[in-house]
């Protein structure tokens, strides 16, 4: 469920009342350019779209959510949210990776969910979301963003991070949004206690459920 906070009165000042969203991406411009289209959507929705320190972790990732929102959100009458973008991106060739990885992702989501954050997850990477704009949904395990790119170019050749697809994918995002749900029903369906927060839980992505919310807070 999405989760969003509100300024107590006592803590109001004369800055406009609205909705605020905050995106806190990592490094790569990606999920910027991505996401930069949704601000002009709606003027009474204001969105702001934060780079994550490149290279460093999840809680770091969260840090500086932490700090975004205590720039824009705090002091305001606003309703607002706070998303954190994000990839699994494990390294298959590491000593146990998969121990080491679920174990910081499993840290990330609990200290979201502590401060109300919500998570946008991609397994291996954030341009499945892209991929499921054209391909019915997969159930292929997909090791990696090399590996990702060779499906994606069959649709988008000579794909390359920081390339702005926005409007070519615009009139394909019902089926996006229609494959995640299958896929994350997929996983729900096969595995018992699932947890979206592990290496095995792939290929996965809930970005859709960050399109929807601003979406829905475009009408």
């Amino acid at each position: 469920m999405t989760k969003r906070t509100k300024e107590s009165p006592r803590k109001s000042n004369n800055r406009q009342k609205h909705t605020l969203v905050i995106i806190v991406c990592e490094g790569e411009k990606t999920e910027r350019i991505y996401f930069n289209h949704f601000r002009y959507l709606n003027k009474a929705l204001h969105i702001e779209i934060v780079k994550g320190a490149e290279g460093k972790s999840y809680i770091d990732l969260i840090n500086k959510a932490i700090e975004a929102k205590i720039k824009y959100f705090d002091g305001t009458e606003s309703e607002c949210y706070v998303w954190c973008v994000s990839d699994v991106d494990a390294d298959h060739k590491a000593n146990d990776y998969k121990k080491i990885k679920n174990k910081q992702l499993r840290d990330y989501a609990d200290k979201a969910k502590s401060y109300g954050f919500n998570i946008a997850l991609s397994n291996p990477c954030f341009e499945l979301w892209f991929l499921l704009h054209y391909t019915s949904f997969t159930t292929r395990y997909i090791k990696s963003y090399d590996e990702l790119i060779l499906l994606l170019d069959k649709y988008i050749p000579n794909y390359h991070k920081n390339l702005d697809i926005y409007d070519q994918l615009l009139d394909k995002q019902n089926t996006a949004l229609e494959n995640s749900k299958k896929l994350m029903k997929y996983h729900q369906d096969k595995t018992e206690n699932l947890d979206f927060f592990n290496v095995d839980t792939n290929p996965y992505t809930n970005v859709w459920s960050l399109v929807e919310l601003l979406n829905s807070l475009q009408l």
